[in-house]
């Protein structure tokens, strides 16, 4: 699986020092970007491929609270490619410091041409690191 380390910050949280949902939101955005940049598609590189994603059916699932300050893991796993490769499948799973499943996010993506923006099929050389990672049984 493909991780990253974080800290709860004060803007994660709600009044009772309990991080929101649109914290878990964010952070399984940043590492999806963290991934595909790791793999070489910069912003610029995706806006020359003229590729973006959408992201779609976001669902969390909560087993324990991270809270302000805490540490925590995020590792995304890719679960599926859609039949027409169009949609892909993830979860980001968050971890506090002891290594307890706090939360996962569930979340699908559409790849989409920002020339025609229509729903399209990814770029082999974006969708062949998914693949990869997929085939050994992690993201990585």
């Amino acid at each position: 699986m493909f991780q990253r380390n974080y800290k709860v910050k004060g803007e994660d949280v709600n009044d009772f020092m309990v991080m929101q949902n649109s914290a878990y939101l964010k952070y399984a955005s940043i590492v999806m970007e963290t991934f595909l940049f790791v793999n070489g598609f910069t912003k610029l590189k995706m806006n020359n491929l003229k590729v973006g994603l959408q992201k779609n059916n976001d669902q969390i699932i909560q087993q324990k609270q991270l809270l302000f300050t805490q540490l925590f893991v995020t590792k995304l796993e890719l679960k599926s490619l859609g039949v027409c490769e169009q949609k892909m499948s993830i979860a980001v799973h968050f971890f506090n410091e002891k290594g307890e499943l706090c939360t996962t996010v569930y979340r699908e993506i559409y790849w989409f041409d920002y020339t025609s923006w229509k729903v399209i099929t990814p770029p082999k050389t974006i969708t062949k690191y998914f693949i990869e990672k997929q085939k050994l049984g992690k993201v990585s």
